[in-house]
């Protein structure tokens, strides 16, 4: 007989053993879902995908204008204050990085430095403002006198981002310098090559261009001229008229010329000769300013006396040659015996004679020392 199963909570196979109960599915997470029934995760991601992509492009646009230099562009008008304030620093290295005059080489460290006086009292009048183009109109005090002149500026596009304004006409003018008693010339805290005096005498040199301002132009001294210096106003843009310095003999060349004049006319008067003569006489170039015709057959040998020397003057012309002129002739008196006897013992006449005399001639310059050329 075979045995009933007892009634339990799990069955039992065929072969006696309990049932091994079946696995229970896994619970279903329920994710939220929008109006359309779309998971929310989704759309999610893809508002963080959107959101970064804008970061990336904002971080590469400001590369970008990091890396062209695009910032804050300066106005027209504060551009031009600074132009100003760098000329009121004597900063000719700044106005070169503000207005672009390496040409010129005032527009340079040290070429303001010294030698120059700024404008005062700058103020702006007026703008155009035109879109890409500006002109400021400006008035300022140069040597105690009012000018007024205009600024011209351009705006440059500066990558994809920016513009910049940038100064295209600066006030100012060309300096022509002109002397004949120096190959250098001071302007300010510069050393330039003066043009000629006469433009037939050589080549004139470019004319360096100067903001308004008044500049010390000026020539150092030498062994033959003192230092010369003149002021020059450039306001308005216009050039001024040519400066030509006029240079000054130096107080004690006078003095060294009359002593050299002097010891030629000793040295003649110890002569005992009719016709005195330096050593160097050929060329005459140095000789002596005196003489005498005795005008007859025998003489003996005469003696010179000099009664007054001669008053002179130093005059400069247009070529800075030194000219010695005489205002009033110097007197000499010459002594002397003389016979027309031929035959030994001559009977001797004692005689004398009295001449005028002038000194004329140039001066110049050897080892340094001014010397009588006469």
């Amino acid at each position: 007989m075979t045995a009933t199963p007892p009634t339990v909570l799990i069955g039992y196979d065929t072969t006696g053993y309990p049932m091994v109960p079946a696995t229970a599915p896994a619970p279903r997470v329920l994710r939220p879902t929008g109006g359309d029934g779309r998971p929310r995760n989704r759309r999610t991601r893809r508002w963080i995908r959107s959101t970064g992509g804008a970061v990336a492009v904002l971080l590469v646009a400001a590369t970008a204008v990091r890396c062209s230099g695009i910032g804050p562009t300066e106005s027209p008008e504060s551009l031009v204050r600074s132009v100003f304030a760098a000329l009121t620093a004597h900063d000719g290295q700044r106005l070169n990085e503000l207005a672009y005059c390496s040409d010129s080489p005032l527009c340079a460290a040290g070429g303001l430095a010294v030698g120059y006086q700024a404008p005062e009292h700058f103020e702006i009048v007026s703008s155009d403002r035109g879109k890409d183009h500006r002109v400021i109109k400006i008035r300022y005090t140069v040597g105690g006198d009012v000018a007024e002149d205009n600024v011209e500026l351009a705006r440059f596009r500066v990558g994809f981002l920016s513009h910049r304004w940038q100064i295209m006409r600066l006030p100012g003018a060309h300096l022509d310098v002109r002397t004949a008693a120096s190959d250098k010339v001071h302007v300010a805290g510069l050393t330039v090559a003066p043009n000629p005096v006469d433009v037939a005498t050589g080549a004139n040199v470019p004319r360096p261009y100067a903001p308004p301002g008044v500049y010390t132009v000026a020539i150092d001294a030498d062994a033959l001229y003192a230092a010369t210096s003149v002021p020059v106003v450039v306001a308005g843009s216009v050039d001024p008229p040519p400066t030509v310095l006029t240079p000054t003999l130096r107080p004690e060349l006078q003095g060294q010329i009359e002593q050299q004049i002097r010891d030629r006319i000793s040295y003649c008067a110890d002569q005992r000769d009719f016709h005195p003569s330096t050593p160097d006489w050929r060329t005459f170039t140095q000789t002596c300013p005196f003489g005498f015709n005795a005008r007859v057959t025998f003489t003996k040998p005469p003696t010179w006396t000099v009664e007054q020397l001669p008053k002179i003057v130093l005059s400069v012309d247009d070529h800075a040659a030194i000219t010695v002129r005489t205002t009033s002739a110097g007197v000499a008196t010459v002594r002397y015996q003389w016979s027309t006897d031929i035959v030994e013992p001559r009977r001797w006449t004692d005689a004398s004679g009295t001449v005028e005399f002038t000194i004329r001639g140039q001066v110049g310059v050897k080892d340094n020392v001014p010397y009588w050329v006469g």
